[in-house]
């Protein structure tokens, strides 16, 4: 098979204009052309070891910006660093955060700058009391292939006071820089399960409630690149050609969530990753998506069949095959471990149903985003159990 240029290219998504490819964080130049000050978002590591932090810092320094480096930021982040983010951006007097990350950086950017702009707290936003009516600018220099953050409006933090992970819509990047470069130097787990979130994302949105032929077609072309890219990604770490297409997979899923939200897997693993921050999220959907896309299936089965024909292009697709389908897919790129490899027993999984059932905006999501299907708790928990 003839192999494809890893083309950059620029399109403009909503708010969000989109440099992607090789070399694409050099476009930040403009954005930061006559700005005083900056704040540069990261965590402790990834920013650094990708190279897109020296990146960055060398385009400031050659247009003359002032910056100053927030990197507390960690998986899973709680809401009360986005409040702590935003008295660090007013306090340097920043006109706006360069986020240097995968979802959790640039979701921590995209709260941060809401509060600057608008007032009130994390919460606020993550629970829609309030709406960003403007933002500061943030420009997204994504490290990963999963999180879909850097095009769309979304935003996922967990609650200080219940313990609740969730996500609400808050505001779009003003630019995203998507270079597969910066995704060399992420470990072998973080691969796999960023790529994870990228296939739930196409599946989930393809098959809520509501979606359309083109979130269908989105989630077809993600859910192709991933099967094509991710076992040649495994297989050789240091060619960028595959994080290319699954970069452009994560990238396009986002869109996909972006006009279709996920449903039952993504709710419920936010809470599980919420009461144990170090299960990352990815690894926490490829665990317990095959467990609930039983339920996905007789929800949307049309749908559902034409995403899961991709993984498995032969045999009979049913309620009864839509997880094996996926979890086999997991397994043959190296994946199989389970909801107790990260330390969550019964206790847990039975806490995470109770908590999804009675936080006031996962429950609505789980009653709407799959119909008429009927979600019993107990059941819930059975399921989830069976992956410890």
């Amino acid at each position: 098979m003839r192999v494809l240029p890893l083309k950059p290219f620029e399109w403009t998504y909503s708010c969000t204009k989109v440099h992607f490819g090789p070399s694409s964080e050099e476009s930040l130049r403009s954005y930061v052309k006559g700005v005083r000050k900056v704040i540069i978002v990261t965590g402790r590591i990834a920013a650094k070891a990708s190279g897109a932090l020296d990146d960055v810092i060398a385009i400031l320094r050659d247009n003359g910006v002032e910056y100053s480096i927030f990197d507390r930021v960690v998986a899973n982040p709680p809401s009360s660093l986005a409040d702590e983010l935003a008295k660090y951006v007013k306090d340097f007097g920043a006109e706006a955060l360069i986020a240097i990350g995968g979802g959790s950086t640039i979701d921590t950017a995209k709260v941060a700058s809401a509060i600057v702009a608008n007032g009130g707290t994390a919460l606020d936003y993550l629970y829609g009391k309030r709406r960003a009516q403007t933002c500061l600018p943030v420009y997204a220099v994504n490290l990963t292939h999963g999180t879909g953050s850097e095009v769309n409006r979304y935003a996922n933090m967990t609650d200080v006071t219940r313990g609740d992970k969730l996500g609400n819509e808050v505001c779009y990047p003003k630019a995203a820089f998507d270079d597969p470069r910066y995704t060399i130097s992420m470990p072998m787990e973080q691969v796999l399960c960023t790529t994870f979130d990228a296939l739930y994302h196409a599946y989930e949105a393809a098959t809520t409630v509501g979606s359309s032929p083109l979130v269908w077609a989105l989630a077809e072309e993600s859910i192709r690149r991933i099967v094509e890219n991710l076992p040649l990604a495994v297989a050789n770490p240091k060619d960028e050609s595959p994080r290319y297409w699954l970069m452009y997979s994560s990238m396009i899923s986002g869109v996909a969530i972006d006009l279709s939200p996920t449903n039952i897997v993504h709710q419920i693993e936010n809470i599980l990753s919420g009461l144990v921050p170090s299960l990352p999220h990815g690894c926490g959907l490829a665990i317990i998506g095959p467990a609930l896309a039983p339920i996905i299936h007789s929800a949307s089965p049309d749908i559902s069949t034409r995403l899961l024909r991709i993984l498995e292009p032969s045999g009979n697709i049913t309620a009864e095959t839509a997880g094996n389908i996926l979890e086999k897919f997991a397994e043959s790129v190296g994946f199989n471990r389970r909801l107790g490899y990260y330390g969550i027993g019964r206790d847990i999984v039975r806490e995470a149903v109770r908590r999804a059932f009675s936080n006031p905006i996962v429950a609505e999501r789980l009653r709407t985003r799959l119909g008429r299907v009927n979600l019993d708790e107990q059941k819930l928990t059975e399921l989830l159990t069976s992956m410890i």
